[in-house]
């Protein structure tokens, strides 16, 4: 007996458990504004001689529409209907007041009057970072050796790391970055330190997004008279609009100014060459001294993979020296040089300000 008793409370709390979960009111946060104690629903009493809804409502929250290309204030009313969230959306207006507490009891309906909040536009234009440093390796393929004999054996390939600091803003415009920088590489086993001057080109252009957001929020319904408004933020203008509003919020028009985060750019870059410690580094000893000239020249394109990371794709020319044994002389050196157009492959790490 006891045991089909405590069966029958199971089925009871189960019971009240699929109620409260089908009548759990869950359309909104927003709370009625201004509601009496006794009120948990509210009609709506609209202007023009438009119909009002028939039905009643247990949340409000204010939203936008955009009509014809242009943004209007509206108002989203929602109830919990046979367990699904029914919305109804009306332009304010069209909208007079939201009515509470309408039956055939004691108590006296309360009208509220809904109004407009004042709208303010604002065009925010980020500050893009145009001032980077940026750290990372290179492999570079450069063919064949094209120096005099004895050769200076050069294996068709290279590879190092380089750095580069571009602190100076925007000085050549937003789009154009002044670098400098260098670093080291590694060819037929000598060490040698390009010094570079970089110049980027960055192809981006502003997007404008536009966006409308209520401020404080759109929760908010003006209940008694107040002279003070929300401040609008910073550099808002205040549109042209109705006298009377609703001083308990503000409709911010905001156009954004966004630019894209994987733009591609391209570059030009050189610099000289110094020599690391290996033989025949430098242009003395040696017959043709004058003929001593390092550097490097070249030019590519990069695209930023992620904010952080950049890959970059680039044709460089290197005039590298050696001094070697002069092949027709004898106990003489002469100014050996090879001339290597690569294929460069370069991946960043990047930081940007």
């Amino acid at each position: 007996m006891i045991r089909h008793r405590w069966w029958l409370v199971l089925l009871v709390c189960i019971g009240i458990v699929r109620v409260d979960a089908r009548v759990a009111d869950t359309c909104g946060t927003c709370a009625i504004p201004c509601k009496r104690a006794s009120d948990g629903t509210f009609t709506m009493r609209l202007v023009g001689g438009r119909a009002d809804p028939a039905r009643g409502f247990t949340h409000i929250i204010r939203d936008t529409l955009r009509i014809g290309g242009e943004l209007v204030q509206a108002y989203r009313c929602s109830a919990l209907i046979n367990g699904i969230c029914a919305d109804t959306v009306m332009l304010t207006d069209h909208t007079e007041s939201m009515v509470m507490g309408n039956t055939l009891g004691k108590t006296p309906p309360l009208y509220v009057p809904l109004r407009p909040v004042a709208e303010y536009t604002l065009v925010t234009e980020p500050r893009s970072a145009t001032s980077f440093a940026e750290i990372g390796g290179l492999f570079a393929y450069g063919g064949s050796d094209s120096s005099a004999a004895p050769k200076i054996g050069f294996n068709g390939v290279y590879y190092g790391a380089e750095a580069l600091v571009a602190p100076f803003g925007d000085l050549l415009g937003s789009n154009t970055a002044l670098a400098i920088g260098g670093g080291v590489m590694m060819e037929g086993g000598r060490m040698r330190f390009p010094l570079l001057a970089h110049v980027r080109f960055t192809f981006s252009s502003a997007n404008r997004v536009q966006r409308a957001r209520y401020i404080p929020d759109a929760c908010r319904f003006q209940c008694e008279p107040r002279a003070d408004t929300i401040e609008a933020p910073q550099g808002a203008m205040r549109r042209p609009g109705p006298d009377s509003v609703d001083r308990s919020a503000i409709l911010l028009r905001e156009t954004v100014l966004e630019t894209p985060e994987h733009a591609p750019y391209v570059f030009v870059e050189g610099g000289p060459v110094l020599n690391g410690t290996f033989d025949g580094a430098g242009a003395l000893p040696s017959i043709n001294p004058d003929d001593y000239s390092q550097y490097v020249l070249g030019a590519g394109a990069g695209i930023p993979v992620f904010t952080w990371l950049h890959a970059q794709l680039a044709y460089r020319y290197a005039r590298l020296n050696l001094r070697t044994p002069c092949v027709e002389c004898q106990d003489v050196f002469q100014m050996n040089t090879n001339h290597v157009h690569a294929v460069l492959l370069r991946v960043f790490l990047h930081w940007g300000w």
